[in-house]
């Protein structure tokens, strides 16, 4: 997670279960009855809805994400571009 703050890396929240340094969890193994693990989600649990305008605020700092990493490899081709005509 960019800076440790809890973002996430397109900034909608944390990732996964929240366990990892950036998360500030700790894991509970053996606490209750084994419905937590993965239930609800992609194994037959029921999908979560998400709304029109929600999908299009995370489209959009997606898109803004993935313009920035593009614009960064642009920039890194153009830098080893030209240290490779100095040559």
């Amino acid at each position: 997670m960019p800076g440790f703050d809890r973002t996430g890396p397109f900034g909608s929240g944390t990732v996964g279960r929240g366990m990892g340094p950036c998360g500030g969890g700790q894991a509970n193994w053996g606490r209750g009855r084994g419905y937590g693990r993965g239930a609800g989600s992609r194994w037959g649990g029921t999908p979560t809805e998400i709304s029109p305008d929600d999908e299009k605020q995370n489209l959009t700092r997606q898109k803004g994400w993935l313009e920035s990493l593009l614009e960064s490899i642009n920039q890194r081709l153009k830098n080893l571009e030209g240290s490779s005509q100095e040559k």
